[in-house]
């Protein structure tokens, strides 16, 4: 009896860490996947010779990567006719899964040469945190030029003049916070994780 007891424990034990260990390697499997679709639409830049927009909707947690032709705005993006799209997903849905957020934002000054990059420690109102989306909408757009330069279209003219901008997004099981930051001059893309 004693021995069935402690198996018991010991699988109760296995199953929590199963599961904690799952939804790490979902959020990682997200993040790997945000990135890559960011420095894709970077990199389309230059291979292409057209500026390329990384569009994101943070309310409902899906973004694209478009070619953006001269002309191109965020405020004439239909999500239901993209354009020429170079990459697009979602967060998975359901318990566990990464969502952009946390309100709260990083919270945290980033080490040079990010340091110029807004980063605040609260936000009105309650929105999953971009510094260049629309706080009305959630949508917001990084603009990579065919040089490496990148620019912002969203909600926040006020910080337009940042070195660069970023975005977060939150494992809500385990409170995991990735910030990707963007520099202005080159297109830079790095990851920051709390």
């Amino acid at each position: 009896m004693v021995i069935v007891a402690i198996t018991g424990v010991i699988t109760a034990m296995s199953l929590g860490g199963y599961e904690r260990l799952n939804s790490r390697a979902k959020f990682s499997s997200v993040l790997g996947n945000l990135v890559t679709s960011v420095r894709r639409t970077r990199s389309e830049a230059a291979g292409r010779g057209v500026a390329t927009a990384f569009v994101l909707d943070t309310a409902n947690n899906r973004w694209w990567g478009v070619e953006a032709p001269a002309g191109w705005t965020l405020t004439g993006f239909d999500p239901t006719n993209p354009g020429t799209v170079i990459v697009s997903d979602t967060f998975p849905t359901g318990t566990g899964k990464a969502v952009f957020g946390p309100p709260t934002g990083y919270g945290t000054v980033l080490p040079a040469p990010f340091a110029g990059v807004p980063v605040i420690t609260s936000q009105t109102p309650q929105l999953p945190y971009c510094s260049f989306c629309d706080p009305g909408t959630g949508m917001g757009a990084i603009l990579f030029q065919p040089n490496g330069a990148a620019s912002f279209s969203g909600g926040a003219a006020f910080r337009a003049q940042a070195q660069g901008q970023q975005f977060t997004i939150q494992g809500p099981n385990d409170g995991r916070t990735v910030l990707l930051a963007v520099i202005a001059r080159t297109g830079v893309v790095e990851v920051f994780e709390q």
